[in-house]
């Protein structure tokens, strides 16, 4: 992925590119998410839930990242600011549609990339 981020131009010097490849492989080894790159799990990368607001209009959310291994959900929305109360209220949101399509188990995380910081969404 970094490669094809590479060959597409998005870092603009070599500083750059190897600042965010640090962080990139930083925030990979952390053991509380490695696991969710191992392969192992279903991905919806930036995949549209489509629902139906209160007044009977189609709406679409788009988490950056869900993950599906058996019965466990898994919703990831990567920032790259500072934090907001209302990234909660967006995760929450997702898991909300989620649990409305028939999944039970669901976790939901907010990953601040660059303070590599990871915080649980309940």
């Amino acid at each position: 992925a970094f490669e094809n981020l590479k060959f597409s131009g998005v870092f603009q010097t070599d500083r750059q590119e190897r600042e965010i490849k640090e962080i990139a492989e930083k925030a990979l080894a952390n053991p509380a998410v490695s696991g969710w790159f191992s392969g192992e799990w279903e991905l919806y990368n930036e995949c549209s839930i489509i629902y139906t607001d209160r007044d009977g209009q189609m709406q679409t959310r788009r988490p950056d990242r869900v993950m599906r291994k058996g019965n466990r959900v898994v919703v990831v929305d990567f920032k790259f600011g500072k934090k907001r109360r209302e990234y909660h209220v967006q995760v929450h949101e997702y898991m909300e549609l989620l649990k409305n399509m028939g999944y039970e188990r669901i976790e939901g995380y907010l990953w601040y990339v660059f303070a590599d910081e990871l915080e649980r969404v309940d």
